[in-house]
C-alpha cells in the first residue's frame, strides 16, 4: 500500500474518531472537552442561528438539553487537509419528550496532527414526542460508568 493510501486511511480513521467523540463527549465528558473538538473560529449553524467561535458555541450549547445522541452512518469526502462529512443522528432528550433526528453536515480541517471541526450545520429532519416508557430522564449527566 502506498504512503498516500496509508495517510488517507489514517486520516479517515482520525476523522471518524472526531465524529464519534462529538456525541460521546456531550454525554460523558466535561463540556470543555467537547469544545476541544472544534477550531477556535468554528461556525455552528443550528435552529436558524449561526454561532461563531467557541465562545458563542459554548454560550448557547452548554445550555442545551442533555440526552442520548445516537450517531448514524457517516460519509467522509477527504481532500488534503480538509474533509466534508455528513452523518445522520437521533437525539433522545433527558429533560422533555421532544426527540429530533437529522444530519450533521461538517467541515473538518487538519490543525497540526489533529482533525478539528471548522463548520457544523445541523439539519433537523424530524421532531417527535416520546412515549412515557422511552424517556431518558433517569440518566444523570455527564454519564458515569464507574
Amino acid at each position: 500500500m502506498s504512503d498516500d493510501c496509508l495517510r488517507k486511511v489514517a486520516d479517515e480513521l482520525a476523522i471518524r474518531r472526531v465524529l464519534d467523540e462529538y456525541c460521546l463527549r456531550l454525554e460523558i465528558n466535561k463540556f470543555d472537552e467537547w469544545l476541544d473538538l472544534f477550531t477556535q473560529d468554528t461556525v455552528y449553524d443550528v435552529f436558524r442561528q449561526s454561532l461563531r467561535g467557541r465562545e458563542e458555541v459554548s454560550a448557547m450549547l452548554s445550555q442545551a438539553p442533555h440526552g442520548v445522541h445516537l450517531p448514524g452512518a457517516a460519509r467522509i469526502d477527504l481532500e488534503g487537509d480538509r474533509a466534508e462529512t455528513v452523518q445522520s443522528y437521533l437525539f433522545i432528550p433527558a429533560s422533555d419528550d421532544r426527540w429530533n433526528s437529522g444530519w450533521y453536515l461538517r467541515t473538518l480541517v487538519r490543525e497540526g496532527d489533529e482533525w478539528k471541526i471548522a463548520h457544523t450545520r445541523v439539519k433537523i429532519a424530524r421532531i417527535g414526542e416520546l412515549a412515557p416508557d422511552e424517556k431518558a430522564r433517569q440518566l444523570q449527566f455527564p454519564v458515569s460508568f464507574g
